[in-house]
């Protein structure tokens, strides 16, 4: 608080119009058991100052992890040096956290419970053992999983302060925990991988067993994969496809890509893009979502914002800055992804609805058809036209039930086609850091096997 206060002063004695300052400080610890010995043991703090100055419309930016006075004084300086030969653009602004003129009410920010105090105090050699259980309850699962390749535990805590002109503040506590494992599953000189991973605000809400659960069957249940036919048929999307797919898309929905015709929705607000049976939701107020904050990377009051509507396109994500210049309200959408460089425009809790049809019940709706487990390549598809070519993986569906599994088949196609043809929707939702989804049933699509 004293280095805040400090910053302040300087700044509302400086010949500048506007001033913003983002502190953050972090610490991250991991943990990974490797044969039930402890393999790696690490942890870092981190804290830093990134600064922002307004002067004559133009927009300076600084940063630095040195706190010491003469060192953010330093900074202080270049940020208005910066500022000084940058364009000059009428729509540069910074937004104020106070009460007043372009300002937010307290009352407007949302109460976010993301921070685990308990978790955070649990002792390490408990959660050491944890861990060595958790890979130890993967290897039981099944004689066929010979080895665990990692088991490993991340935990992270952040505390976010931002300061405007008139010195007004908001700040954040937030705290993640998470477990990952990579299974690898063998049988008669064939062998597969299988991985999961699941985090949390709170720790006692993670379920260790289940992630080694996932992760074995899924190592298990491409043991023995043969080749797939060639045919236009049905296909499942399982929820983890779908999230990557999701993934995918989100930079499509930044208001800063359309402006530079970087996106598959370019042009197309308002239109019918997808299924009917898909909305999609940008949600920074979910409660217990791991991107949940009371406020974004420029202290706007956080949303919820449904992007897609029944198939129909409803709105992009916009900071501040793109809110100005297409003339619309911004989302709370800023995002930072590090103190070294400035916000810009990215989601937060981004899903897709989920239905009320189970898996079960979706595959049942296939004579002969398949499940896709695995999809590789997603980053060659276009993100501006959405044309695509993967590799995959998978289990043959046969008269509703799953049969055998099958690998090194292709699909190809447009990701807005594709999701054209949803004709079901899962009820498995599920999310894969702040990215969930559940199952899609797709009408029709090409498989390219033997």
């Amino acid at each position: 608080m004293e280095i805040l206060e400090f910053c302040v002063q300087k700044l509302q004695s400086s010949e500048i119009d506007k001033f913003e300052l983002y502190w953050e400080k972090s610490s991250h610890f991991s943990i990974e058991i490797k044969e039930g010995k402890l393999d790696h043991l690490s942890k870092a703090n981190d804290q830093g100052l990134a600064i922002r100055v307004l002067k004559d419309q133009k927009l300076g930016f600084s940063y630095t992890f040195d706190l010491r006075p003469e060192a953010v004084t330093k900074a202080i300086a270049l940020a208005v040096e910066v500022a000084a030969l940058m364009p000059s653009d009428p729509l540069n602004d910074l937004c104020s956290v106070g009460e007043g003129k372009s300002g937010f009410s307290s009352v407007l920010y949302p109460s976010i419970e993301s921070f685990d105090t308990k978790g955070l105090e649990q002792r390490l050699e408990t959660k050491i053992e944890k861990v060595r259980e958790f890979e130890n309850h993967a290897l039981q699962k099944n004689s066929k999983i010979k080895r665990v390749r990692k088991a490993g535990y991340d935990e992270s805590w952040g505390e976010t302060i931002m300061v405007d002109s008139s010195g007004e503040q908001v700040r954040h506590q937030s705290s993640l925990f998470g477990y990952r494992i990579t299974c690898v599953a063998e049988h008669e000189g064939a062998a597969e991988m299988g991985s999961d991973a699941q985090y949390s605000n709170f720790l006692d809400q993670l379920q260790p067993d289940e992630v080694a659960d996932y992760a074995a069957r899924n190592a298990l249940q491409l043991l023995g994969a043969g080749q797939a036919p060639t045919m236009n048929c049905p296909v499942v999307l399982r929820n983890d496809v779908v999230a990557e797919l999701l993934g995918f898309l989100a930079g499509s929905f930044s208001a800063e890509n359309i402006d530079k015709n970087f996106s598959l929705f370019a042009g197309k607000k308002g239109e019918k893009v997808f299924s009917d049976h898909l909305t999609i939701y940008d949600d920074a107020l979910l409660a217990g979502g791991v991107a949940s904050s009371p406020f974004d990377g420029e202290g706007v009051p956080s949303q919820t914002t449904v992007l897609v509507d029944q198939g129909l396109l409803t709105n992009f994500l916009y900071d501040s800055y793109y809110s100005r210049k297409h003339r619309t309200r911004t989302t709370a959408s800023s995002r930072r992804g590090s103190l070294k460089s400035p916000p810009g425009v990215g989601p937060s809790n981004l899903y897709l609805a989920k239905g009320k049809t189970s898996p079960e019940k979706l595959h049942a709706e296939i004579k002969k058809g398949i499940l896709i487990t695995d999809v590789m390549g997603l980053h060659t598809a276009n993100p501006i036209t959405g044309e695509f070519s993967f590799g995959a993986s998978g289990i043959l569906i046969e008269n509703g039930k799953l049969s055998r599994p099958v690998k090194g088949f292709a699909i190809a196609g447009n990701i807005l086609d594709l999701l054209k043809q949803v004709s079901a929707v899962g009820s498995d939702l599920r999310f894969w850091g702040s990215v969930g989804a559940p199952s899609l049933l797709i009408s029709k699509l090409a498989i390219s096997g033997t």
